[in-house]
């Protein structure tokens, strides 16, 4: 049995929870944050097949409060951590023009899809492994690509996908002297709540695509975007 250690965030539903399963079946032990109890309950049932594996925590990604409450958790019972996936994200769907924004969510967008993840990271460098390569992901998106976007939609969350992108590329050139390996991932138009029925993908090829690009990063490759299927993206 594997003895890696990964923390996904958005753990309770769509990709995050495809992708906490399937780590699950690949033997390793997977920290599965969800904002609150009844948003956990497709996760409690996964608990009854992998009870030893998954350890359920509740955490707003949008709360530092929560954050710091879980590393210090984590860190008294001392567990260490080979990877962290930044997947928890959030649409401001209906600011789809300048003309009628809902500065509330675009604001909630920078919080939850970039402001979460660097304070997360923050918070949480100190608990990953220093004994062999570690690795951050980043589930951006397509749309916060400046090269190569150019329609006009949901302004917080194309504006903190970029954000997110940005922070790959800070972190990676941060932390490549202490053997910790970064990478946006878009994982597609994903069947999702977000993505909706009519998206192209389903939600195993996106988190196994995501995994097999995870798998592949190396500090030679660090401060990269790729999409799910191993495609190199332009920032």
């Amino acid at each position: 049995m594997s003895d890696l250690i990964v923390l996904i965030t958005g753990a309770n539903r769509g990709i995050g929870f495809e992708l906490t399963k399937q780590y699950l079946i690949n033997g390793w032990t997977v920290i599965a944050t969800c904002r609150n109890e009844k948003a956990s309950a497709d996760l409690i049932t996964l608990k009854d097949e992998f009870s030893e594996k998954l350890l359920i925590e509740l955490m707003d990604i949008t709360c530092p409060e929560n954050i710091e409450r879980l590393a210090n958790k984590l860190s008294e019972e001392s567990i260490k951590i080979d990877l962290i996936i930044n997947n928890a994200g959030y649409l401001d769907q209906e600011n789809k023009s300048i003309h009628d924004i809902n500065y509330a969510n675009a604001e909630m967008s920078f919080k939850v899809n970039s402001l979460g993840p660097l304070y997360l990271t923050h918070c949480f460098l100190s608990l990953m492994k220093k004994n062999r390569l570690c690795k951050i992901a980043i589930i951006s998106s397509v749309m916060g690509s400046l090269t190569r976007e150019r329609s006009v939609d949901w302004y917080g969350y194309r504006m903190s996908k970029a954000a997110a992108n940005m922070l790959a590329v800070n972190l990676s050139n941060e932390l490549v002297n202490d053997n910790v390996a970064v990478v946006a991932v878009h994982p597609g138009w994903v069947q999702t709540d977000m993505g909706g029925s009519s998206a192209r993908e389903n939600v195993k090829d996106s988190a196994l695509g995501i995994m097999k690009v995870i798998l592949n990063l190396s500090i030679d490759t660090t401060g990269k975007f790729y999409d799910f299927k191993g495609e190199e993206l332009p920032f």
